[in-house]
């Protein structure tokens, strides 16, 4: 379904306004800007002066952002009242209802109606709202909620259901914005594997060929166990090592035997912590190790004997 298709859901918004508003959160760039936005582009859209985006962890509401008028009171200072005061949406909680039913809500607040039935009371003074859930894949993961000032038009169903359509264009545009990023951080790891692939291939080939037995053969057919090298002071082991990984998966490994974190290789060798993990995950899976203690281990045994871990 596309934003201008979803717009005509409900022409009382004013298509041309709220396709706008969708284009523009489509555009942002990480999910994180898109959260922080939100609550803006949803006041413009839907007439309301004060919106909160909440998400939903472990059955309680978390604030997570928010948009209000700023000759009210200070928006930062509000957030961080409305993340002290995380709400329950168990029964019998407005949110509760609206979470089983899933479907947006207008809330007018009763005289002697307890606080504890509408989220976030005690900070934002509800006395009337719009409360809309957040829904993904059937899941409900976040709610929007809004009101107007006491002086602006009064809230109404309609207003109920603009802000469910709004809630459930948003999740489509956050959607795509996770999807975007998992993308590009699984390009950025395949291009890492290629990078890797294209070193090793280079070593391989690289490498002058004699005329006789293999020197892997010749170190007794070790593989990452190194069953049959351990406790050998004669370089096998560490000959074997060097056939197994690169240059630089080796010198990672001599850190990390040494304790060193990977913030601390990283800037050894000048590079992200994420390229250290990256060769620490082709480590461990080449040695067939389960973690880094596992992998030290095996380092040790195969070169136990040549006076230590090289480079300590």
């Amino acid at each position: 379904m596309t934003v201008g298709a979803i717009a005509a859901l409900e022409p009382s918004l004013g298509s041309d306004r709220f396709a706008e508003t969708l284009a523009r959160l489509d555009e942002l760039g990480p999910p994180s800007e898109l959260l922080e936005r939100a609550p803006a582009e949803a006041a413009a859209a839907l007439d309301l002066d004060r919106i909160v985006l909440s998400r939903v962890d472990n059955g309680r509401l978390t604030a997570q952002s928010l948009h209000a008028p700023a000759w009210q009171y200070s928006a930062e200072d509000a957030l961080i009242a409305l993340r002290a005061a995380s709400a329950s949406i168990d029964y019998p909680s407005v949110e509760g209802e609206v979470l089983r039913r899933r479907r947006p809500q207008l809330v007018r607040v009763a005289e002697g109606d307890p606080v504890e039935r509408r989220a976030y009371a005690d900070v934002m003074g509800w006395r009337e709202y719009v409360v809309a859930p957040i829904m993904l894949e059937g899941r409900v993961i976040g709610f929007f909620h809004g009101d107007r000032h006491a002086g602006n038009r009064a809230l109404d169903e309609q207003d109920a259901a603009n802000m469910g359509t709004f809630a459930l264009c948003f999740a489509i545009v956050y959607e795509r914005a996770i999807l975007r990023t998992r993308l590009r951080i699984q390009r950025q790891e395949m291009r890492q594997i290629a990078s890797w692939a294209a070193s090793r291939t280079s070593e391989l080939t690289d490498r002058a060929i004699a005329l006789g037995p293999d020197d892997f053969e010749a170190a007794g057919g070790s593989t990452a166990a190194g069953t049959g090298t351990a406790g050998r002071g004669d370089g096998t082991g560490e000959s074997a090592l060097q056939e197994l990984l690169t240059r630089r998966e080796l010198e990672v490994l001599r850190l990390m035997v040494q304790g060193r974190t990977n913030a601390d290789i990283a800037r050894e060798f000048v590079v992200s912590q994420g390229t250290v993990k990256f060769h620490v995950k082709n480590i461990l899976r080449k040695l067939h190790a389960a973690n880094r203690a596992e992998a030290t281990s095996r380092y040790l045994r195969l070169t136990l004997g040549q006076g230590g871990p090289a480079g300590s």
